[in-house]
């Protein structure tokens, strides 16, 4: 079992409440960062994995909503639950539609934003490593309506860095990925992350690749699947994986 980090960011314009919740998550154990709003979570979300954020939908400039299409592009593996006194008007249709795990109306009942947080985390973390930005876009959408969070790394560089800060249930590696990046490099720095990790293969490039992936395979991965993938095969062995 890999140990799950219990990073939350919170998202309020109205400081006593956001301080207030986070004192209380803080008492639980979890660990917790406030933004007053957008603009400030996303300095915050861009130097600093989050497990679950916890968005107010009314805040002055950029709304809650509009702030989780930004925080996706930046960290599509934060779980997000927002908080709103103005839940008519189709806001909550509008928020689940587009991604968001949970609304909450206010006054919160922070019982219930505790559980949800909890089940947000028991969520398993795929990383999806390929240099194919919509291969990275399509299995994401699919994997969330899963129940996975997915991280993305379009190279080598970007996959060491979410390896230093968070611990992947499932890493999806592409064998060949751009010039300058090296499959094998990248899964021994998996292994040297977390020795629980299970790594999957994926390739298009079946026979050229054919040394690597039987290298890989002894070195202990769990599997290997080639694209054009079928989808329902990789949901099938991630489940039995996680």
């Amino acid at each position: 079992m890999i140990t799950t980090t219990r990073n939350i960011l919170i998202v309020d314009d109205e400081p006593d409440i956001r301080d207030t919740v986070a004192d209380i998550l803080n008492d639980f154990g979890y660990e917790t960062d406030t933004a007053c709003d957008g603009p400030d979570a996303l300095v915050k979300i861009r130097n600093r994995s989050y497990d679950v954020a916890l968005l107010d939908f009314k805040m002055p400039g950029m709304d809650g909503l509009t702030l989780f299409r930004e925080i996706r592009r930046v960290s599509p593996e934060t779980s997000a639950i927002l908080t709103s006194a103005y839940t008519g008007d189709g806001v909550a249709e509008d928020a689940l539609g587009s991604g968001i795990r949970r609304v909450i109306s206010k006054p919160v009942d922070m019982n219930e934003v505790i559980a949800e947080v909890d089940r947000q985390l028991e969520r398993p973390v795929v990383l999806v490593i390929d240099d194919d930005s919509e291969f990275c876009q399509s299995i994401r959408d699919v994997l969330d309506d899963q129940g996975f969070r997915v991280s993305i790394a379009e190279d080598e560089s970007v996959a060491v860095r979410l390896l230093d800060s968070r611990r992947p249930n499932v890493v999806l590696l592409d064998i060949k990925l751009s010039e300058g990046s090296d499959a094998s490099r990248v899964f021994k720095a998996i292994r040297t992350s977390s020795a629980d990790t299970e790594i999957v293969l994926v390739t298009g490039h079946r026979p050229e690749t054919e040394r690597v992936i039987k290298e890989l395979m002894s070195n202990g991965a769990a599997a290997v699947c080639f694209k054009p993938l079928n989808v329902q095969c990789l949901i099938d062995a991630l489940h039995k994986l996680v």
